[in-house]
């Protein structure tokens, strides 16, 4: 599915992806499959944190496209290097880790 490694990517199903694929544009540009299509590029399936409990340690996320660029981005960390889970990313950029 997608150039990047993407642990999310490994879990996430079949339904998951046709339904996030159906929303045909970019969570974070906005750019849609069709203009990526004319590009050579298609939009690709990650996860988006919705909630996690601190107690348990549980975390819901849900199915997102992003285009390959913006893919790429929701997985560098703090150091602008690439982190396969896409939340230890994000709590990196944001100095929670």
């Amino acid at each position: 599915m997608s150039s990047i490694v993407c642990n999310y990517q490994r879990k996430v199903t079949l339904r998951e992806i046709s339904t996030a694929l159906a929303e045909a544009e970019c969570s974070h540009c906005g750019i849609s499959a069709e203009e990526l299509l004319e590009r050579g590029e298609r939009l690709e399936v990650c996860g988006e944190e919705l909630y996690s409990d601190l107690s348990s340690g549980e975390r819901v996320l849900l199915p997102i496209p992003l285009c390959p660029s913006c893919h790429a981005k929701n997985h560098q960390d703090a150091r602008r290097m690439h982190n396969p889970c896409q939340i230890k990313a994000r709590n990196s950029r944001e100095c929670l880790e």
